[in-house]
């Protein structure tokens, strides 16, 4: 068995290299088509990642705006929630088939902070998450709505609507944003997790 040791670095994805770069015009392409190797890079900052993901919709942009506006340089919300998550990967173990970007996606939600770690604690799994051993006694609202996203991100039950999500009414913009970051994840791995205010070419 033969395991690739090639990691994609900054001088690979210059811009200027890709075919949908034309010279004058710039990218000619409706969106990066190499978005996940280039964050895997280093070549792209939090704000590219986030306008890159998510569809132009003028409903959403205020919120979006307002997640990148308030990025302070990690997507962790707390040098807790990212040691929660470390103890988390390192206590489950490696599972090819499990560890899905879903599967981290989730995770990433789940250790937010202590209160749901503790209620979720349970559902961290050998084959994967089982919300069903979710303890909600007590669960705060907030909460709630970050364990509801990890299971529909996790699961991909519903489609994770980011239209709706962008609602103050229903999710907070700390709320929000932890899940526009958790989507991130999802759709393009746990290079995310090391992605910074600005890239690094």
């Amino acid at each position: 068995m033969f395991f690739t040791t090639f990691h994609y670095k900054p001088e690979h994805m210059d811009c200027k290299l890709c075919k949908k770069y034309v010279k004058g015009k710039g990218c000619t392409a409706d969106g990066c088509p190499w978005l996940a190797e280039r964050i895997q890079a280093g070549a792209v900052d939090y704000a590219e990642a986030v306008r890159e993901a998510f569809p132009h919709d003028g409903s959403l942009n205020a919120s979006l705006h307002t997640v990148i506006r308030c990025f302070t340089g990690s997507v962790f919300l707390s040098a807790a929630h990212r040691q929660r998550m470390e103890r988390t990967k390192k206590r489950m173990g490696h599972r090819k088939r499990r560890d899905t970007p879903a599967y981290f996606a989730a995770m990433y939600l789940l250790t937010v902070n202590e209160q749901l770690y503790s209620c979720t604690r349970d559902c961290f799994v050998p084959d994967g998450l089982k919300f069903e051993f979710a303890y909600l006694y007590g669960i705060s609202p907030g909460n709630y709505t970050l364990l509801s996203a990890a299971r529909d991100i996790y699961t991909d039950s519903t489609k994770v609507s980011v239209s709706d999500l962008a609602n103050a009414e229903v999710v907070d913009t700390l709320a929000f944003g932890l899940i526009v970051n958790a989507l991130l994840i999802a759709r393009y791995g746990c290079a995310v997790l090391e992605i910074g205010e600005r890239s690094r070419t």
